[in-house]
C-alpha cells in the first residue's frame, strides 16, 4: 500500500527491512505520521503520491523523535522542579503567610485541585503524604447511572505549601502560581502562558507523543515575550522565526529554552544543556542527507541546533 498507493520509495531501506522495523521497532501508525512533513503530486499520473518520500526518512524522523524526547523530557522536570523551589521561596519570605492557610484558600477556590489529590489517595508515592497532612474518610457514593462505589474525600486539610507542591500535577502547579500571583501581584514573576507551553511538552514526552510529525507551520500564536526572545538569536532571521514559532512543537521547545534558562539553577543548566548539544552534534543530523529536498524538516532541525547552539 505504501509503495503502490502512497508513493513510497524503498531505495534507502529495502522493502524486507521495512518489514523488520514495522515488526520489531516501532508500529504503522506512528511510522507513517511522518508523511505530513511531505508533499504530494497534485496532478499527473502520481497525483496523491508523495514527492520524493522514502520508508527511511519516515524510519530517521522516528527515530530522531525518540532520541530528542528523551533529551528534553528531563529538562522540562528540572523546569517543574525549578518551580516548586520559586513557590515555597516565595511563600516563606512572606510575612502575611504562614505556609498552611495558601493552601487552604486554593483548594476552597479550585474543588478540582481538592478532586485530583482525593484520586491520589491511594498512590503508593503520594498516599502517605496525603493521610498525613490531609484528613480523609471514605464516602459510599451513587453515581447518575446507579453505579455504588466508595469514594475518599477531603474533610479537612493541614498541609503546608512545602508538601503541597509535592503531591499536586503539573497543570495544578501553574494554577497555583497564577492564585498566589492574583493575591500578591508579581510575587513569582513567571508568566503562566509560558509555562503552559512547557507542561504541554512535557505530556507529550511523558506519554510517547510524536513531536515531529508535523513541522509544518500552524495557527500557533506565540507569544510577545517568546517573540522577543527568539529575536535576540542573531542567526534566527526574522521571517524564519515567525514561521517557526507557528509550528506547535518548535513553539512548545522556544518556552522550554526560554524557561530553562530563567529558572533552572546554573549548575544543572551547564550539564542539561551539554547533552543536549551533543545529541545535537553527533546524533540530530547524521542523516540529514535524507532530508535535503525538503525544506520543512531541514529548517526545522536546523532552528532547533541554532536555539541550542546560542544557549549551551
Amino acid at each position: 500500500m505504501l509503495r503502490d498507493q502512497k508513493g513510497v520509495l524503498f531505495s534507502e531501506m529495502s522493502e524486507a527491512d521495512a518489514e523488520t522495523f514495522l515488526s520489531t521497532k516501532n508500529n504503522y501508525l506512528r511510522t507513517a505520521s511522518y508523511r505530513k512533513n511531505y508533499d504530494k503530486h497534485t496532478s499527473g499520473e502520481n497525483e496523491g503520491k508523495y514527492i520524493h518520500l522514502d520508508f527511511a526518512y519516515l524510519a530517521e524522523l522516528s527515530s530522531l523523535d525518540l532520541a530528542f524526547r528523551s533529551q528534553i523530557l528531563p529538562m522540562c522536570i528540572d523546569i517543574e522542579h525549578a518551580l516548586k523551589v520559586k513557590i515555597v521561596s516565595a511563600i516563606e519570605s512572606n510575612p502575611k503567610e504562614d505556609g498552611y492557610s495558601i493552601c487552604d484558600e486554593f483548594l476552597a477556590a479550585y474543588p478540582y485541585a481538592r478532586s485530583s489529590i482525593e484520586e491520589k489517595a491511594d498512590s503508593i508515592f503520594t498516599g502517605e503524604l496525603i493521610d498525613k497532612y490531609f484528613d480523609l474518610c471514605l464516602v459510599y457514593e451513587t453515581s447518575a447511572s446507579g453505579k455504588t462505589s466508595f469514594k475518599t474525600r477531603i474533610l479537612s486539610c493541614d498541609c503546608p505549601v512545602w508538601v503541597f507542591v509535592e503531591i499536586v500535577s503539573f497543570s495544578t502547579l501553574v494554577q497555583f502560581i497564577t492564585f498566589y500571583n492574583r493575591k500578591y501581584p508579581k510575587s513569582i514573576p513567571i508568566d503562566t502562558k509560558i509555562v503552559n507551553p512547557v507542561r504541554s511538552l512535557r505530556n507529550a514526552c511523558a506519554h510517547n507523543n510524536c513531536l515531529f510529525n508535523n513541522m509544518r507551520p500552524c495557527s500557533t500564536q506565540p507569544s510577545e515575550i517568546i517573540s522577543q526572545f527568539v529575536s535576540t538569536i542573531p542567526t534566527v532571521a526574522k521571517e524564519e522565526r515567525k514561521k517557526k514559532l507557528k509550528c506547535r512543537p518548535l513553539f512548545e521547545f522556544s518556552c522550554l529554552m526560554y524557561l530553562y534558562h530563567t529558572v533552572v539553577t546554573e549548575k544543572v543548566r551547564k550539564r542539561r544543556m551539554a547533552k543536549l548539544k551533543e545529541f545535537i552534534d553527533h546524533r540530530l543530523f547524521r542523516n540529514a542527507d535524507y532530508f535535503s529536498d525538503n525544506q520543512i524538516v531541514r529548517t526545522s532541525l536546523i532552528y532547533i541546533k541554532k536555539l541550542v547552539d546560542n544557549f549551551a
